[in-house]
């Protein structure tokens, strides 16, 4: 096993990782024999800024194979996710570009049924002047599953909100909301 741990000027990291060699027992030629294979398991993560307004996050999580982490007591998580997010906060806006990707560790799981969620867009943008003595935002959002095996599906959306918010004579706080939004979906692969 082996452990890093690093700060750079920009962020930090850190990476576990555990390898061994370990044999297994075939019968693919009718006769018991003894096969060697590498296996290991590596855990990674860290953060960046940038500048003030833009970061990157992400995680790693990734075994060898579906029995290493129970093998070796180090886990009993029957996933192991990984995901990757670029992002830009501003006062007005907000901007991500992300992934999620799942490694199943269910025995009668099958892999390429599992979905990757790449890329994962959302944008929203507040107008800094009002509009009809409202404020306005703008929303976009996109997400594409992807499988190797089974059906992949793509989602976006785009929208605007416009809000008028008034103090009443009583005290009470009244929004007056317009809401125009779009959405597109795709399926393919379907079985």
């Amino acid at each position: 096993s082996a452990k890093w741990r690093h700060l750079t000027e920009k962020g930090a990291y850190q990476i576990t990782g555990y390898a061994t060699a370990s044999d297994r027992t075939t019968d693919f030629t009718g006769e018991d024999s003894l096969q060697s294979d590498p296996r290991g398991y590596l855990d990674a993560n860290g953060r960046f800024q940038f500048s003030p307004d833009w970061s990157l996050t992400g995680s790693l999580r990734i075994a060898s194979d579906r029995t290493f982490l129970r093998r070796y007591d180090l886990s009993r998580d029957d996933r192991l996710r990984s995901t990757i997010n670029l992002e830009r906060i501003t006062d007005r806006s907000y901007f991500s570009v992300a992934g999620w990707a799942t490694q199943t560790l269910r025995l009668n799981a099958d892999q390429g049924q599992i979905p990757l969620a790449l890329p994962v867009i959302d944008y929203r943008q507040r107008l800094a002047n009002r509009v009809l003595g409202g404020e306005v935002q703008f929303q976009a959002n996109s997400l594409a599953l992807l499988r190797n095996e089974g059906q992949d599906t793509q989602r976006a959306f785009a929208g605007a909100q416009w809000d008028l918010k008034r103090l009443t004579r009583m005290g009470q706080m009244v929004t007056l909301t317009a809401l125009v939004r779009g959405d597109v979906y795709n399926t393919s692969n379907i079985e």
